[in-house]
């Protein structure tokens, strides 16, 4: 219970109670804190650079999603079948495996496609733990950016966040990181620095936002003339 109390001065005309006080008491409800749900979510991030086969596998903690090629499923017990019987190509199979994960009750994680080549998944919570990534795919570069999920740390509020991280050997190869959020990003500021030295570069990327849905987040990409690379930290700070 929050109680405000709001002394006046009299208003013309207002000689009743010229010292007048106006106590309000209101509750301000968890959904309307700016504490609630703070943090970054923990994250990561499937290559998909080749086509799928069938039989492939794609594992994420104890859930295990499986491509299959055949016109009448036959998957192994227990997996989460994705249906790619119509192609294997990237395109395709970034869509049916974020399909496959977002309709999975079980799964702890929101999946989304931020290109064709890549799919992100991102914990529904800010409590959601680190989890195992793992992959059966013979694909050249098909594969995880990290063997755990990471990104999640913790941020001054639910509207702001901080993070700062180097890039993975992914990352730089798809020229793209992404940094969620548990709401809608407004505004973000990126700082890249060499690792070694802190000298700051003159990183001159993009800076993009995404707020569809549960996919929140602001990504950096290398579309400039002067990339971040494995040997520097990028920081960013975002305000939803």
């Amino acid at each position: 219970m929050v109680s405000l109390i709001d002394r006046t001065r009299p208003r013309d005309g207002d000689k009743a109670n010229p010292n007048r006080e106006t106590r309000t008491n209101f509750n301000r409800s968890a959904a309307d804190a700016e504490t609630t749900n703070p943090g970054l979510r923990t994250m990561n991030s499937l290559r998909l650079a080749a086509n799928v086969a069938n039989g492939e596998t794609v594992t994420i903690g104890t859930r295990v999603y499986e491509f299959d090629t055949d016109a009448t499923p036959s998957i192994t017990a227990g997996n989460v079948r994705v249906d790619v019987v119509a192609a294997q190509t990237p395109t395709a199979a970034s869509a049916a495996l974020v399909a496959a994960i977002n309709a999975d009750a079980l799964s702890n994680f929101w999946a989304s496609a931020p290109s064709v080549n890549e799919v992100l998944i991102v914990g529904k919570t800010a409590e959601t733990a680190v989890t195992a990534c793992a992959e059966t795919l013979a694909g050249t570069d098909n594969a995880w950016n990290s063997a755990n999920t990471y990104g999640g740390l913790s941020s001054v509020n639910g509207r702001f966040s901080m993070v700062s991280r180097v890039p993975s050997a992914q990352e730089v190869a798809l020229g793209v990181m992404h940094f969620a959020v548990p709401f809608a990003p407004l505004a973000a500021i990126a700082a890249v620095r060499v690792t070694s030295t802190g000298a700051v570069k003159a990183w001159d990327g993009a800076l993009l936002f995404v707020a569809t849905g549960n996919d929140n987040r602001v990504t950096l990409n290398n579309a400039g003339t002067t990339d971040w690379a494995a040997t520097d930290t990028v920081t960013v700070m975002i305000r939803g």
